[in-house]
């Protein structure tokens, strides 16, 4: 794969859509679906290949609804690592995505590239790596992609050797498709070893593949996990939260002196507000920490899956799609939790673009169908968006 290699524009015409809805039995779908009011929501779509498998052959598209009906456009021949919902991110229309071992990496499952590209565009880019080293090979962190509000893209690239006897090592970075300018954040040693939890054999630190910008991109905020070597094994001792500092080039710690295991649970869509996880011994407490701040608050509410991607959040919290036939809204803010009932269980629900409106597939053996929440309230109404085809192996809201 080169970096800025173009791909032509095909249009697929509504043939794999079908372009009304119709009332269908409760265990096909949705029954007597309302057409959206929602009309300028993109998505994108992850399609099979002719084989009904993500394999080669599997791409991306970009599904709008014009004037009531729903236009599919190809984008790229591409597909990532797992699904969208682990491998993509986007913000401001720029996505980021780690792509399967299919591309360029030898069939080896961790020589993994990342490309971006700016929805709707067909131009896709691929990401650069900083040097391997000697006897070793780069790779993209093919979960860690983000982008903040202004456009830079972060991610781990990492290295290792062809043997996999050596341990892994993976670097911050930011990089400015603008200017093409790649930037290492400063190693987490020093940080790391001047924590009071620090053991007598603790040597060095490195990051967590979860973590997130700040809106303007100076900032990033997530997990170091500490270790050492002991008889030639290695022993984890503690995780933190940072907060990192592109500008300066520092490192801040994030959370209460008590939170030494740290899980990082995910963000409120302004990045005011990091939710994580801190064992304490063998009590488990939730907490958001404010990113400007650093004060801290406990959350009690508990629930839900797959809401560390930036798409399951608004400013308040992070939904998720749930096997009782209801989407769970939680509020990390206020600490509450509410249900929005669906017709069948529903699949990867995450909010709008604008946070006041939740959509969700529903899966029939036949179709899949494009739901939406009228608002985000228990009272919801729910609206079917379009009908997919089962080619359609799943959606991600552009943001």
């Amino acid at each position: 794969m080169k970096r800025n290699h173009f791909y032509p524009i095909v249009i697929l015409i509504g043939l794999v859509l079908f372009s009304s809805c119709k009332k269908d039995d409760p265990a096909d779908g949705p029954k007597d679906p309302q057409p959206s009011s929602s009309s300028a929501q993109k998505f994108l779509l992850l399609n099979y290949n002719s084989s009904n498998a993500l394999g080669p052959g599997a791409y991306i598209s970009l599904l709008e609804i014009k004037n009531g009906a729903p236009v599919i456009t190809k984008l790229n021949d591409f597909y990532p690592l797992a699904n969208l919902n682990s491998n993509v991110d986007i913000t401001k229309n720029r996505a980021v995505m780690g792509l399967h071992s299919d591309f360029n990496t030898n069939g080896t499952s961790r020589r993994t590239v990342g490309v971006w590209f700016d929805v709707p565009s067909t131009s896709t880019s691929e990401l650069p790596l900083l040097p391997a080293g000697t006897g070793r090979y780069a790779y993209f962190g093919s979960a860690t992609g983000k982008v903040s509000e202004n456009g830079n893209i972060f991610y781990l690239s990492c290295s290792n050797d062809a043997s996999y006897h050596d341990q892994y090592r993976a670097a911050l970075v930011r990089y400015n498709p603008s200017s093409s300018v790649l930037e290492q954040a400063q190693h987490p040693d020093a940080f790391i070893l001047a924590q009071p939890e620090r053991g007598w054999d603790t040597e060095t630190g490195q990051y967590k593949g979860d973590f997130y910008p700040s809106p303007d991109g100076r900032y990033v905020y997530g997990v170091i996990e500490a270790f050492g070597v002991d008889g030639g094994s290695l022993h984890w001792d503690y995780e933190i939260l940072f907060k990192y500092d592109f500008q300066t080039q520092t490192y801040t710690r994030l959370g209460d002196a008590e939170d030494s295991h740290v899980l990082i649970l995910g963000i409120t869509s302004d990045r005011t507000q990091v939710f994580y996880n801190s064992q304490i011994g063998s009590v488990s407490k939730k907490k958001i920490v404010n990113t400007a701040t650093n004060t801290t608050k406990p959350v009690t509410i508990t629930g839900g899956q797959g809401y560390k991607n930036t798409s399951r959040w608004n400013a308040n919290g992070y939904c998720s799609g749930e096997s009782n036939r209801t989407i769970g809204v939680y509020d990390v803010i206020n600490d509450s939790k509410h249900n929005i009932t669906t017709q069948a269980d529903p699949n990867y629900a995450q909010f709008s673009s604008g946070g006041d409106a939740i959509y969700f597939m529903l899966k029939s053996s036949q179709n899949n169908y494009l739901c939406k929440t009228s608002n985000t309230s228990a009272s919801a109404k729910i609206d079917t968006v379009c009908t997919l085809s089962k080619s359609i192996y799943e959606f991600m809201v552009v943001k």
